[in-house]
């Protein structure tokens, strides 16, 4: 077993917060991703894990879905969530691992990623999973892609240095995006026409303005503190933060 695969299979036993302990976050890219999404849609999540935002697109968008993840042990977490959920018979768990994807799953008005390229390897891995994706895609929908941008965590690093805070770097397992680099993978099929900083407001507030103030006080930093709460209250402002919403449209 890959390291990656098993660091992955050991976050299955956290339930909600197995994909990030930044609920904040997590909530951000949701209602990103419920703005997009219009009513009974079909929606292959890929990166699934616990299967948390195929739920909510059910509950809140009656759509039908496959949710597909490269850790079992996050597949059958998703797949007892949605037994108690009552979301079983709208969706489809398996297992399946990019760049490739599965035999048969057939197309898909939408399909979403949220924080999974960056689990390749490469940036030419990345651009196979992305091809892949967008086969899949039927036409006229969109693939939503939501993943971590270098050059977005550098600008969020630019604003920490005058604070004097330790540069973030990003996780072990993760390979952020070249921007301008994803803007190659644009043609006549695969149209960007969009890309949001979903996050921007919230990381400014939280990696930046909180982490020196509890710098200064000494407070332990913490997700749920009021200052990053405030975030959820306030629209998208500048383009900071890692995480963008890129959107593509099968043509």
């Amino acid at each position: 077993m890959s390291k990656k695969k098993e660091f992955w299979n050991s976050r299955a036993q956290l339930g909600e917060t197995a994909g990030s302990n930044d609920f904040i976050l997590k909530k951000l890219e949701i209602e990103a991703l419920l703005k997009k999404i219009e009513n009974n849609a079909t929606v292959l999540d890929i990166g699934c894990g616990n299967g948390g935002t195929l739920m909510t697109l059910v509950e809140k968008r009656n759509c039908t879905g496959v949710g597909i993840d490269f850790a079992g042990e996050m597949v059958q977490l998703a797949k007892t969530s949605a037994d108690n959920s009552g979301c079983n018979e709208k969706l489809i768990f398996m297992e399946g691992s990019l760049p490739n994807l599965p035999d048969g799953i057939g197309e898909f008005d939408y399909i979403i990623t949220q924080r999974c390229l960056i689990n390749l390897d490469s940036k030419e891995l990345q651009q196979a999973a992305f091809n892949n994706i967008m086969k899949r895609v039927s036409i006229g929908g969109y693939y939503l892609m939501i993943e971590s941008s270098i050059q977005g965590l550098a600008s969020t690093n630019e604003l920490r240095k005058l604070f004097e805070l330790e540069e973030i770097t990003p996780p072990w397992h993760n390979v952020f995006l070249d921007e301008e680099f994803v803007k190659t993978w644009s043609n006549d099929k695969s149209v960007l026409e969009e890309v949001i900083p979903i996050e921007s407001t919230y990381h400014f507030l939280s990696r930046v303005v909180y982490a020196a103030v509890a710098k200064k006080t000494g407070e332990e930093l913490k997700y749920d503190s009021d200052i990053n709460l405030l975030a959820l209250k306030l629209p998208i402002i500048g383009n900071l933060g890692p995480i963008r919403l890129w959107i593509w449209q099968k043509q």
